[in-house]
């Protein structure tokens, strides 16, 4: 139980029409209240212009493990973790295909500066992985936001701008996570071999970073020099350093900020292809 002293009260901008203040104990039917007195000992007295409020309860804001049923726009996000084995089998089999074929050869011969074939695929494929993301995120959001409110989930509130950002990363990661692949592709020239890699690369890291018995110091790691780094641009939950909790990606706070996260998967991609570049030249004749 605690108590606080209030003194020199006022309204300003409003006309009061009852008769001064009034006191009312809040609380007492929440799960956070468990273990606090709930048989009316709060109280409320007031004394000339001095007013002593009395009683107990958890007024911090809320986190993740204060409500471990609520749900957050990663969870809604689920599905992201299949669509990026998807991207990932087509990225590389975007050109292990020609090299399976020897279809290679005539694409080579096409453009002498074969840094701007491999270029020129990326653009393609990051840009039709953005758009279908992109697409499936701005369908996902909302659906899945109605089918939670309507089942009694509660949902941590996050503002529009949030959730453009989450729809616009998530398509975002996804594109890195292709031409991740595609960078793969063209050094492993096998496409087992580059969606193996790749699934190492950016989803294994990310299951590990899922599972809640992790060392906290581990997940975090994992989650700032992996691409599974990218996954930070799905966070909307806030960390507050007065509220002690597990901070952690199981629970859906990444140690880099969404963008900076992002950049990870991105910084990524763009080294594949530079590497796959210059195999290109060099080796692929």
């Amino acid at each position: 139980m605690s108590t606080a002293v209030f003194t020199d009260l006022r309204l300003r901008g409003e006309r009061t029409t009852g008769g001064g203040w009034s006191g009312e104990q809040l609380g007492a039917g929440s799960p956070t209240f468990a273990g606090y007195p709930d048989d009316g000992s709060g109280s409320f007295t007031r004394s000339g212009g001095r007013i002593t409020v009395t009683g107990a309860g958890d007024i911090a804001p809320a986190v993740r493990e204060s409500l471990p049923t609520g749900g957050t726009l990663r969870d809604i996000l689920t599905g992201t973790f299949a669509a990026l084995i998807a991207v990932i089998v087509v990225g590389a089999l975007f050109i292990t295909s020609e090299y399976r074929t020897h279809m290679i050869h005539l694409t080579l011969a096409a453009d002498p500066r074969r840094s701007r074939v491999l270029v020129a695929k990326a653009v393609v494929l990051g840009g039709v992985s953005f758009v279908a993301g992109l697409a499936g995120a701005l369908l996902a959001v909302p659906l899945g936001e109605r089918l939670a409110r309507a089942n009694g989930v509660y949902l941590f509130p996050v503002a529009s701008s949030t959730g453009i950002r989450v729809a616009f990363g998530t398509a975002a990661l996804l594109a890195a996570a292709s031409v991740l692949a595609l960078a793969l592709g063209a050094v492993l020239r096998h496409s087992a071999a580059a969606v193996t890699t790749a699934v190492v690369v950016i989803v294994v890291p990310y299951l590990l970073t899922a599972v809640p018995f992790m060392p906290a110091g581990v997940a975090d790691q994992l989650a700032r020099v992996t691409p599974a780094a990218g996954f930070a641009v799905q966070q909307t939950l806030v960390r507050y350093e007065h509220v002690a909790s597990h901070y952690t990606p199981y629970h859906g706070y990444y140690p880099l900020a969404p963008w900076a996260g992002l950049a990870v998967p991105a910084g990524y991609a763009v080294a594949g292809l530079v590497v796959a570049a210059v195999l290109l030249r060099r080796r692929d004749a």
